[in-house]
């Protein structure tokens, strides 16, 4: 019986843990407030030095991971192919004729802003970075397992 109570206790602690809400500094949910107005669903996760904000802001998922003293270092977006900054897409559709633009991940911090570019065709899966001036570089290239 002991043991069935000392199981018990542990199970309610363990989830009481796991459902706490991580403690966000005021610096970093002012920081935060500031430049995202329009967040949508936010979710906060705690790292070593830093924290990590998951929301949507006009239907596109967005990460935003600051330092303790609210200092934004990096931000990451995921979309399609509509938020792709027009040169991008145009260079895209020229020199990748024939492939689809499967979802585009943007990162984005001080020293660097990149996009990556996932195309599929028949045959396989590619990976594509590309620089806010549209040099693009191929990362990636896999074969399609949903293809024979």
């Amino acid at each position: 019986m002991k043991k069935l109570i000392y199981l018990a206790v542990m199970l309610i602690s363990i989830s009481a843990a796991a459902i706490t809400p991580p403690e966000i500094s005021e610096k970093v949910l002012k920081a935060f407030k500031e430049t995202f107005i329009n967040a949508e669903g936010v979710t906060w996760k705690e790292m070593d030095n830093s924290c990590q904000a998951n929301f949507k802001v006009n239907q596109i998922q967005v990460r935003a991971i600051y330092d303790n003293d609210g200092n934004l270092l990096e931000t990451v977006r995921y979309y399609g192919e509509e938020n792709l900054p027009p040169n991008i897409l145009a260079r895209m559709k020229k020199k990748y004729a024939g492939k689809e633009i499967f979802g585009v991940t943007e990162t984005s911090s001080d020293s660097e802003l990149s996009y990556y570019i996932t195309l599929k065709d028949d045959k396989s899966w590619y990976t594509i970075k590309s620089d806010p001036y549209g040099n693009t570089q191929q990362v990636d290239k896999f074969k399609r397992a949903d293809k024979d």
